[in-house]
């Protein structure tokens, strides 16, 4: 391409013509000057095509990840990392091995607080406050250890031993204030490049092996694996399931629930499978930016990387979530229908579903999105089946659903024609194709079907503007 700029008849633009020249001589200039604009513009929209193309093959597609906290946002990623990169995924599951045993603690650590009758200072909570019988004093007593396990599995992913952030209705100098009186506390760490896994990939003593190999990390393991059985006994003793049902506690149907697979995880030579790395829980503040390269097998055309931008979905953090909105080729937004009975956590005075709706209906309406795609993911379906089972009625939340059935297809059937509708009503392009799915973001396989039929929806998009179709 340069050869062709430095050749004198194809400067562009042309010198200034002189006074002198004749008839002959001006119509010579002006076609040499046709000429030079000709091969500039070549030369313009060839620079342009491979400024395009490299930029395709960059990273194929991006993808933003929509919907409020805890919609499964960061569980939806991890099934695109298992998807299209499964090796690396595998290889990289021994760094949530410290994660996983946090949230199985967590847990453990919120039934003792939500069973201490009395703090270290002495006052009493009468809402926490049980009658403990000698198995659950013991229980408590041997448990006790798990409490520096929870620090120092904390300082080891997030460098340090700070609780998650305190919930707005709790002080700081409540003796309860590092959980929330009915959810097991979360490990929050502040986004960084490569993510969380690059401080536990990288955090070295000198001369030592990473911290997932630690004898801190291998007393942390062996004190897990010894309080195996108590754990266990724990969970499953009748006054503690009583408790946690008096007080509207579901802990299974919170994100980082492992106590129910303590047999797995509490063994010391444990090593996390795909299921148990999707149900893992881990809160980053602020975006986050993903690059899953695809592996051999399973490149989508050109497309050999994709860039997916996981942003954070809490209410102070969404007025962010514009400045990714650009050169975005699909969205996927995440709606946790099971949300229906509960509340943010930010403002117990709104709905969380009635939140997603308001949420979806902005996506719907913006016009930097007019021309992008939107796929929607009704999430936690298996959670939306087990309540409606247990007898929660989803009228009683949602009044215009009325008396229709309480049923899992009914319901999700109803919500799917709420978000659909939304959609037209908002959407300032007609034309812009919406997709929905009921999904189970920790069901690989029903997922896997989800994350194929994305693919395909990317790929035409990306045939599209290179004008193949």
């Amino acid at each position: 391409m340069r050869s062709v700029r430095s050749n004198p008849q194809a400067d562009w633009p042309p010198p200034s013509s002189p006074s002198d020249e004749n008839d002959d001589e001006r119509e010579t200039r002006l076609e040499q000057e046709r000429e030079a604009k000709r091969v500039s513009d070549a030369i313009d929209l060839a620079i342009n095509n491979e400024r395009e193309t490299r930029k395709r093959n960059a990273h194929g597609a991006k993808i933003l990840l929509l919907g409020q906290a805890e919609s499964g946002k960061s569980t939806i990623l991890k099934n695109f990392q298992l998807h299209f990169s499964p090796s690396a995924f595998h290889a990289e599951a021994i760094l949530w091995r410290p994660v996983i045993h946090l949230n199985l603690v967590r847990s453990v650590n919120f039934i003792l607080n939500m069973l201490s009758p009395r703090s270290a200072s002495g006052t009493t909570s009468p809402t926490l406050n049980v009658q403990l019988d000698d198995t659950l004093r013991r229980l408590c007593f041997s448990l006790a250890p798990l409490k520096s396990v929870e620090v120092s599995l904390t300082k080891q992913i997030s460098g340090t031993t700070s609780p998650v952030v305190l919930d707005s209705s709790t002080s700081a100098d409540s003796p309860y204030a590092h959980y929330h009186p009915a959810k097991a506390s979360e490990i929050s760490v502040r986004s960084v490049a490569g993510g969380w896994k690059s401080i536990l990939r990288f955090r070295r003593q000198s001369g030592s092996a990473p911290s997932y190999y630690s004898p801190e990390d291998l007393q942390n393991r062996r004190i897990i694996s010894a309080c195996a059985n108590d754990i266990i006994a724990l969970w499953t003793n009748p006054h503690v399931q009583a408790k946690l049902q008096e007080q509207e506690i579901y802990l299974k149907d919170q994100p980082g629930f492992f106590l129910e697979d303590v047999d797995h995880i509490a063994k010391e030579e444990y090593l996390p499978t795909p299921g148990d790395v999707l149900r893992a829980r881990v809160t980053t503040i602020g975006p986050e930016e993903h690059r899953i390269q695809m592996e051999a097998s399973i490149e989508n055309g050109n497309a050999k990387e994709w860039l997916i931008y996981d942003v954070n979905g809490d209410r102070s953090q969404r007025a962010a979530w514009a400045q990714f909105f650009d050169d975005v080729t699909v969205i996927i937004f995440l709606a946790p229908i099971s949300a229906f009975n509960q509340a943010l956590a930010e403002d117990e005075t709104v709905n969380r579903l009635a939140d997603s709706m308001k949420l979806w209906r902005m996506i719907c309406s913006n016009k930097l999105l007019a021309s992008t795609d939107l796929i929607l993911l009704l999430n936690k379906i298996d959670i939306l089946d087990a309540q409606l089972k247990a007898g929660v009625q989803f009228g009683k939340y949602v009044t215009s659903y009325r008396d229709k059935p309480n049923e899992k297809e009914a319901v999700s059937k109803y919500l799917q024609e709420m978000f659909t509708t939304l959609h037209k009503q908002h959407s300032p392009n007609r034309k812009r194709k919406m997709h929905s799915h009921l999904t189970c973001a920790i069901d690989t396989q029903a997922t896997a079907t989800v994350i194929t039929h994305i693919q395909e929806l990317i790929l035409i998009k990306i045939l599209s503007q290179t004008n193949i179709l």
